[in-house]
C-alpha cells in the first residue's frame, strides 16, 4: 500500500495546521475561499517573472497547485502534458493554479452535496451496531 498526503499550501517544507486556516483546503471551504487560498498561499514552482518563466519554465515537482491537481486529474496523459507545458514555460503559474482551483472546487462541491444528503435516519442506521452487513459486494452478487 502506498499512501501520499496532500502538502500544505505553503509547500512540502511546511505543515498543515488547524491554527492556520490558510495552510490547507478544508472540505467546508467555499469556492471563493478555495480560489483565494490557492492564489494567495499556494507555493509556486514558477519563476519570479513571466519572462523568466517563459524562458526557463517552472518546476511542477514543488508547485502545490500541480501537486493538488495530480490527486484529482484522472487522465495521466493530460497530467503529464500539463507538467511538460509548465516545465517548458508555455503554461504559466496562474494558468496552472486555475486548473487546480477548478478541480478542487469541483471535488469539494461534490463532497458537500453528498454530505448534505445524509439524513439523521441514514446516520443512525449506519451507526446501528446491530445492522446486518452483506459480506459480498453488490457487484459480486450481480455476477454470480
Amino acid at each position: 500500500m502506498h499512501c501520499k498526503f496532500l502538502p500544505a499550501l505553503q509547500g512540502a517544507q511546511s505543515k498543515m495546521s488547524a491554527s492556520d486556516p490558510n495552510s490547507a483546503i478544508y472540505m467546508t471551504d467555499t469556492p471563493n475561499q478555495i480560489k483565494n487560498k490557492i492564489n494567495k498561499h499556494g507555493f509556486s514552482g514558477g519563476r519570479e517573472t513571466e519572462e523568466l518563466h517563459r524562458k526557463y519554465g517552472g518546476n511542477p515537482d514543488v508547485d502545490v497547485a500541480f501537486q493538488y491537481l495530480s490527486f484529482f486529474e484522472e487522465d495521466d496523459e493530460k497530467l503529464a502534458q500539463i507538467a511538460a507545458d509548465y516545465r517548458a514555460g508555455t503554461l504559466l503559474s496562474g494558468q496552472l493554479k486555475a486548473l487546480s482551483i477548478k478541480a478542487l472546487q469541483d471535488e469539494v462541491k461534490a463532497f458537500q452535496e453528498r454530505r448534505a444528503a445524509i439524513t439523521v435516519e441514514l446516520h443512525q442506521s449506519f451507526m446501528d451496531p446491530t445492522r446486518k452487513i452483506d459480506p459480498k459486494p453488490s457487484s459480486a452478487n450481480a455476477s454470480s
